[in-house]
């Protein structure tokens, strides 16, 4: 897993999200030609308004008002037209950028789960499933508001620029007015996202985590119903509920102390700065002429309140949005320092491996550690003819696995070599060596879809070439089991079969993909010995004609390889056959008789 902790702010993340946005620019062009047309009409039709009040209707005697009742009219139909348009404008508005971010979010989870394909395996190892998951669905959903706020924060600004300019062109003196205020919105601002960020930082990681718990909770019942585990494992669910019920709680009591009313009480001190205007200047002073003209007219008093109220409403706007943009930074900051981990570069980078390798393998002095200077395989010396069997046994924690895991490049050794035909594992980009291996797990891993499906892993096989693998396995009964045959339905995570069916269908999958490279890590474990039997019969056939490594703590399964190594604490201790290792290595000799005292004990109880 990378150490990459570097965080993104606003700047930043929009320099990160502009290659998506500008996957629309032209539906984004159409959203800012639309929010400046509509902070342009929403400054002009309060003037629509004040020229009307002012020049037709105050001062005026009914009959003066009667003569330009045209006028009048067709003035309140431009009203109404740029009202209508104003609503058409704000309908295609929405509707493209929720159409654009619907694009972003797709494309951010694309990337994500692309990502996937490049990160090297420990990332899974440390990463619960749970949080990738949220990273991938809920912080790239993070993202598109991030654009939608960002933007509707960008179409406030314009909105309050324009609205000011109206007040300006109205009167200069209410401008100034206005423009001691904003301090005070700017000050209000910058103390609430201060305060409020770090909550919902806390909140989006909590929320996070109660995912990874849930998933647990919910992959892991069998074993909590069976331990009677229940309440301690809730308990853990509670404190991240508890945690995160108390992070919602001091956020809101913040919207609480700095919210819209505290808006409202910024805007009744403006209003009362400009009553105070009005009252200092009076209503009346004389021209040049002597003649008292109104200084401040109906229509002023009426544009001005129509004005401050339009003002309020995208001041309102960004502050109602700043929690869902403080949300919406540290889901996106989430879901980029994901896509930021470190790739494991070789996959599709270096040579490509030949299709028609041969099978000898051969292990030079190989050293690794999973972390510096905990060194977990010492010097492993090992040279493997091709199609020969070797069967790898050793106490818990040995090393068995970390060395095949090397074998098949899932993780990388720190100095050695690792040769196949003679030629450096490393020198192959990872996806095309793999091509030539294969591997049967523990824990098979089965998709939902059909038996097919999960044989030949969407690739361009027949119904007859799939039909041949499973006679071969053994697993043709499956076939009559239902009248779909091999288009049968497979559940998640193959829920409708036995162990021992998810191990035949492995074994088929392998069969068909026909690798020269097979490793089998544990793969009788964990199931009956009727099962066992069927299962050591497709290794069987499986192994023929390939170079096989058998991964097991079962010593019956690999009692009859070509080579049996013994490894202990990242050292080989012992090679040879069965009735040699049992002559000559103390501890193979201390496991096989162990186990075998077992059974016997237990067939003597029973």
């Amino acid at each position: 897993m990378s150490k990459n902790n570097n965080k993104y702010n606003k700047k930043n993340i929009l320099r990160r999200t502009l290659p998506y946005i500008l996957k629309n620019k032209i539906k984004i062009l159409l959203c800012i030609v639309e929010a400046i047309a509509i902070a342009l009409i929403t400054t002009y039709t309060p003037r629509i308004t004040k020229n009307i009040l002012d020049n037709y209707i105050a001062n005026k005697e009914y009959s003066e008002v009667l003569a330009n009742i045209s006028i009048i009219n067709k003035m309140m139909l431009l009203y109404i037209g740029l009202t209508i348009f104003t609503v058409f404008l704000r309908y295609t508005q929405n509707y493209l950028l929720n159409l654009v971010g619907m694009n972003i979010e797709r494309s951010i989870r694309e990337d994500a789960i692309r990502k996937i394909d490049y990160l090297p395996i420990d990332y899974f190892a440390l990463e619960p499933d749970g949080k990738i998951v949220a990273k991938i669905t809920s912080d790239s959903n993070g993202v598109r508001t991030f654009f939608t706020v960002f933007f509707s924060i960008g179409q406030a600004i314009v909105n309050i620029i324009s609205l000011y300019i109206g007040f300006i062109l109205l009167d200069w003196h209410l401008a100034l007015i206005l423009l001691a205020a904003m301090p005070i919105i700017i000050l209000w601002i910058t103390l609430y996202r201060r305060k409020i960020h770090a909550y919902y930082q806390d909140i989006r990681e909590t929320s996070s985590r109660i995912t990874g718990k849930l998933n647990e909770l919910i992959t892991g019942t069998l074993i909590i119903q069976a331990f009677n585990q229940e309440e301690y494992m809730l308990e853990d669910y509670r404190d991240l509920v508890r945690r995160y019920n108390s992070m919602q709680t001091k956020a809101n009591t913040i919207n609480a102390y700095l919210g819209f009313e505290l808006l409202v009480f910024i805007k009744r001190l403006i209003e009362a700065a400009i009553l105070l205007f009005f009252g200092i200047t009076t209503l009346q002073i004389k021209d040049v002429n002597g003649v008292v003209v109104s200084v401040v007219t109906v229509g002023m008093i009426t544009t001005f309140t129509d004005y401050l109220d339009k003002m309020i409403n995208p001041i309102n706007t960004i502050f109602n949005n700043l929690n869902e943009l403080e949300d919406s930074i540290v889901a996106a900051n989430r879901v980029y320092m994901f896509m930021d981990e470190e790739n494991d570069v070789r996959i599709f980078d270096g040579e490509e491996a030949p299709s028609d390798i041969l099978g000898n393998v051969e292990f030079k002095d190989v050293h690794f550690s999973y972390v510096k200077d905990k060194e977990v395989l010492h010097g492993i010396n090992l040279k493997v003819s091709s199609g020969e069997s070797i069967g790898i046994v050793g106490h818990t924690g040995s090393g068995k696995s970390s060395l095949m895991n090397l074998l098949l490049q899932f993780n990388d050794y720190q100095s050695g070599e690792i040769l196949v035909d003679g030629k450096p594992i490393n020198i192959y980009n990872k996806a095309s060596y793999r091509k030539n291996c294969g591997i049967v797990l523990q824990t098979p891993a089965l998709f939902a879809g059909t038996l097919k499906s999960n044989i030949t892993m969407d690739r361009d096989y027949s119904d007859d070439e799939v039909i041949k693998v499973l006679e071969e396995v053994g697993a043709d009964y499956m076939l009559a089991k239902d009248p779909r045959g091999i288009y049968q339905p497979i559940s998640f995570r193959g829920e409708n079969l036995s162990l021992g069916e998810k191990q035949l269908i492995s074994f088929a999958r392998i069969l068909l993909r026909n690798p020269k490279i097979l490793v089998l890590d544990e793969a009788t474990a964990n199931i009956d010995t009727e099962t066992e039997l069927l299962i050591k019969k497709a290794m069987d056939v499986v192994a023929k004609g390939r170079t096989t490594f058998i991964i097991a703590h079962r010593l019956s399964t690999i009692k009859n390889c070509d080579r049996i190594v013994v490894l202990d604490h990242g050292l080989i201790k012992g090679e040879g056959s069965h009735e040699e290792l049992y002559k000559n290595c103390d501890i193979y000799k201390d496991m096989y008789d162990s186990q075998y005292k077992t059974i016997l004990e237990y067939e003597l109880t029973h």
